[in-house]
C-alpha cells in the first residue's frame, strides 16, 4: 500500500470511530495568510498543518484567519516596512491592537454557536478566544514562541513591547489549555509567568509527507557541488553566520555550496558577511520564494542546516518546521543539538550534529558530511521514514486531541 492510499484509509477509520465535532481554528495576526501567496510561509505552514490533522481525524474545521482578508498591497514587504524605522513599528502596534478588537467580534460573529472547541494560534496584541470562553466554548492556545521578546530584540518590529508582554502573558494565563511546541518554551512560559503547568501541553511542530514528498518533485542540481540548503525566515537566531563562516574554513578540505531561500532583517548583513568571506561562487541568496518551490528548491540540495542559536538564558525553544520538512523530502540534516533535535534524528543515520554557536562544530559536520556524501541518499529514505511514521500532522493531532480532553477533565471545565 503506498502512503496516499495508507494515509486515505486512515482518515476512513478516525473519521468512523471520532464523534462528528467543530473546531474553530483562530488567528488573529493581520500578517499571516493561508492564501497561497502569504509572504509567511511558516506560519500558513503549520495553520494548513493542524487543521489538515484534525480534519484527517474526522473533525470539521471552520476557520478565521484574519489575514486571508488583508488584500496583498497591504502585507507585501510589510515586514521590511515595519522594522524600518521607530514609527512605523508604533503604528504597527497601534494597527495591531485595534484590529485585535475588531477580529474578537468579527471571529465570534463568523464563528460562534457553531463549534466544540477553538484553537488559536497565538499572535501579539490578539486574544480572540476570549469572546468564545465567555461563551462557553474551550480556549486551546498555541504559542510558537515570546513573541513580545521575539518582535522586539530578533525582528525588531514592536515598540510597545511592555504591553505586548502582559497581554500575552494574561493570555497564557487565561485560556483552557495551552500548547507550546517545545519543552524548553513551556519552561520558558512557567518563568514568564504563574500557571498551573498542569494545562500546558507540549506539541512539536510537524510536516505534510504528501506535500514534501520527493517521489513528487523533479530535482535540479544547482551545481554538481555538494550543496547545503536553508529555507526559512533570515534571523541572527538561524545562525547562518556560522554556516557561512564553516563554509569558508572548509575551503581547503572541501568544497561546501550553500542555497539560502528566504528574507528577513539579516539579509544584507549576511550579503555582506558573504562578499566579505570571499563566498560568492559557493553562496546563493534566492530571497523568498514561492510555497510551491520549497520542495524542489530542498530536492536540488544534498543536505539541510537548522542552525538555531541558544537565546541569553542559553536555551533554544522553537521547534523548526524546516527540520521536518528536510527530512521529509529525504535529506539527511546538519543541526544544531538541542532536546527537539535530539529526538527527531540519529546521529550519523538520519542527520549530523553539531554544538550550537560552535563554528568548529559545525565544520566538523559539515565536513563529515561532505566526506559521506555517498551514503547521504540511504540516510534521507530512513529520515524520511522516520518523519512519515511519526512526525506528521495527524500525529501531532492524533496526540494532542486526548491529550486536550484530559486536561479539560481535570480542571472540571463546564460550560457556563
Amino acid at each position: 500500500m503506498n502512503e496516499n492510499a495508507g494515509a486515505a484509509n486512515e482518515v476512513a477509520v478516525a473519521a468512523d470511530r471520532t464523534p462528528a465535532r467543530t473546531l474553530g481554528y483562530l488567528s488573529g495576526a493581520p500578517r499571516v495568510s493561508t492564501n497561497p501567496d502569504a509572504e509567511a510561509g511558516g506560519p500558513r505552514t503549520h495553520i494548513l498543518g493542524v487543521i489538515e490533522g484534525f480534519e484527517r481525524l474526522g473533525w470539521k474545521v471552520e476557520r478565521f484567519v484574519a489575514g486571508d482578508a488583508v488584500p496583498r498591497p497591504v502585507w507585501t514587504g510589510s515586514e521590511r516596512r515595519i522594522t524600518s524605522n521607530w514609527l512605523a513599528a508604533l503604528g504597527a502596534d497601534l494597527g495591531r491592537i485595534t484590529a485585535g478588537a475588531v477580529n474578537r467580534l468579527a471571529a465570534l460573529h463568523r464563528l460562534g454557536g457553531r463549534v466544540d472547541w477553538v484553537y488559536e494560534r497565538f499572535a501579539s496584541f490578539q486574544a480572540l478566544g476570549t469572546v468564545f470562553q465567555r461563551a462557553g466554548v474551550p480556549w486551546i492556545l498555541e504559542t510558537q514562541g515570546l513573541f513580545f521578546r521575539e518582535a522586539k530584540h530578533d525582528r525588531k518590529s514592536m515598540v510597545l513591547s511592555g504591553l505586548a508582554r502582559r497581554l500575552e502573558l494574561g493570555a497564557y494565563g487565561r485560556c483552557d489549555v495551552l500548547v507550546c511546541v517545545t519543552e524548553a518554551l513551556k519552561q520558558r512560559v512557567l518563568e514568564e509567568a504563574r500557571l498551573d503547568p498542569g494545562k500546558i501541553l507540549v506539541v512539536p511542530n510537524g510536516v505534510d509527507p504528501v506535500r514534501f514528498d520527493p517521489a513528487r518533485v523533479r530535482a535540479r542540481p544547482v551545481t554538481e557541488r555538494f550543496t547545503v540548503v536553508f529555507v526559512g525566515s533570515l534571523i541572527a537566531w538561524q545562525g547562518l553566520a556560522d554556516l557561512l563562516h564553516a563554509i569558508y574554513n572548509l575551503r581547503e578540505q572541501s568544497c561546501v555550496d550553500a542555497i539560502i531561500a528566504g528574507d528577513g532583517p539579516e539579509r544584507r548583513p549576511l550579503e555582506q558577511l558573504c562578499a566579505s568571506l570571499g563566498l560568492a561562487d559557493q553562496v546563493r541568496f534566492l530571497g523568498r520564494i514561492p510555497m510551491n518551490a520549497v520542495p524542489e528548491t530542498i530536492a536540488a540540495c544534498d543536505i539541510g542546516f537548522c542552525g538555531h542559536l541558544p537565546d541569553e538564558r542559553g536555551s533554544t525553544y522553537f521547534s523548526p518546521l524546516k527540520l521536518y520538512e528536510y527530512m521529509a523530502m529525504a535529506l539527511p540534516v546538519v543541526a544544531a543539538r538541542n532536546r527537539d533535535t535530539e529526538s527527531a534524528l540519529r546521529e550519523g543515520d538520519t542527520g549530523f550534529l553539531f554544538q550550537p554557536g560552535d563554528r568548529s562544530s559545525l565544520a566538523a559536520a559539515l565536513g563529515t558530511a561532505f566526506c559521506q556524501r555517498p551514503t547521504l541518499p540511504a540516510m534521507g529514505l530512513r529520515a524520511r521514514d522516520d518523519v512519515v511514521l511519526h512526525h506528521t500532522w495527524q500525529a501531532r493531532v492524533q496526540t494532542m486531541v486526548p491529550a486536550i480532553e484530559e486536561i479539560l477533565k481535570e480542571r472540571k471545565w463546564t460550560r457556563p
